[in-house]
């Protein structure tokens, strides 16, 4: 009896696991909160990459505003589900100092587009098409999806997380 109780456990953990995380490969650990690749207080790497309309963003042209970089693909529930905060984050604060770059990691544009229309994502969205195997992925050390990491007006972390709450409650208290 006692071992269908742990086995049933140990299932229930393994399918909440998978909810909570799109990894890079299946034997990826889920990284907690502030472990993911590079740490709080770092600068955060630069990067140049193409919007939706073929227009070059860079990173280092937000200096001087509070900037959210959001790793996130359309086929990754758990990224989608948090979209809607980050709309309303962005819609609350981007006249107050605030942007966020959403950096897709789909490989299918198509599908990535459709998925900014249907989210109804008004934030700027850029795309390496390379997926997990994309140089910025690297340089963040991104290894699931969602990661966000959230920039001070100097381009310094100031907090890692999978989580639009987390991001949305430090924002709030940044920007009054």
């Amino acid at each position: 009896m006692k071992t269908n109780k742990i086995h049933t456990l140990f299932i229930v953990v393994i399918i909440l696991s998978t909810l909570f995380s799109c990894n890079k490969s299946s034997d990826s650990e889920i990284p907690g909160e502030d472990e993911i690749g590079i740490k709080v207080g770092q600068t955060a790497p630069g990067f140049t990459l193409s919007d939706k309309n073929g227009i070059e963003i860079n990173l280092n042209d937000f200096k001087g505003k509070m900037v959210l970089v959001d790793f996130w693909a359309s086929w990754c529930s758990y990224c989608r589900a948090e979209n809607p905060e980050l709309v309303s984050l962005y819609s609350e604060y981007k006249d107050k100092g605030f942007e966020i770059i959403g950096i897709s990691i789909d490989t299918d544009r198509n599908d990535w587009l459709k998925a900014i229309d249907d989210d109804g994502i008004e934030y700027i969205q850029v795309i390496d098409q390379n997926g997990f195997e994309s140089p910025i992925v690297d340089q963040y050390g991104v290894s699931s999806i969602p990661s966000m990491f959230l920039l001070d007006q100097d381009g310094v972390i100031i907090r890692v997380s999978a989580q639009a709450s987390v991001i949305s409650t430090v924002v709030r208290n940044n920007l009054k």
